[in-house]
């Protein structure tokens, strides 16, 4: 998989391209003229950020696959317009996890929950937990099966090295390989069955 391949990547890459397009735009943005190409810039680095989460997820969860485990990246979901799924994931018991990648600055502040709310720092981050409520429910609708979703967080601390909020496990993404196995049960004869099903039901995302 070559650096910035997927989705995300894809969209950092457009935006890059947009921000340098051009010798005049360019001179612009060096002179700081040209918020457009500014924001492009900032937009970009955010997508690149999240590009850079999912591939380290993605490098950890592949450490499972030598044990029964279907690891599936940057996958589409039937019914979502623009939202894919980062990972879905189908372990040797059967079960069904959706892992969302959060690379997420130290330097804003830990990662807690208060409230019922989920925050980074200072921000709130709810729009995150309700974008994975929608996916789940749709991976849940094209799988007819129970899904677990996660979120993994990258860089940025978090509370009590994982904690709950809304019913979602927020986790640290070093820990997120540990907690999966750790919450597997006995192998099920219709895991296979499963991620063969989820494997035509979620194509790779375009």
């Amino acid at each position: 998989m070559t650096a910035y391949g997927n989705s995300a990547g894809r969209r950092a890459a457009v935006l890059r391209a947009r921000a340098r397009g051009g010798l005049w735009r360019r001179l612009l943005t060096r002179l700081g003229l040209a918020s457009t190409n500014v924001r492009a810039a900032r937009e970009a680095a955010a997508w690149e950020a999240g590009a850079d989460g999912e591939y380290s997820t993605a490098a950890q969860l592949a450490t499972l696959k030598p044990y029964g485990w279907t690891v599936l990246n940057d996958r589409a979901i039937p019914g979502a317009h623009s939202a894919n799924a980062d990972h879905v994931v189908i372990s040797p018991g059967g079960r069904v996890y959706l892992v969302d990648s959060k690379m997420w600055s130290a330097k804003t502040g830990p990662v807690h929950g208060a409230g019922g709310r989920l925050w980074h720092g200072p921000y709130d981050r709810g729009g995150s937990l309700r974008s994975l409520a929608f996916e789940r429910a749709l991976v849940e609708k094209a799988l007819q099966a129970p899904v677990t979703a996660l979120i993994a967080v990258h860089r940025a601390p978090v509370q009590d090295d994982g904690f709950f909020v809304d019913g979602v496990p927020v986790v640290p993404a070093d820990r997120l390989v540990m907690l999966l196995v750790a919450n597997d049960g006995p192998r099920s004869p219709g895991a296979v069955w499963l991620a063969r099903e989820a494997e035509r039901l979620l194509p790779p995302y375009r």
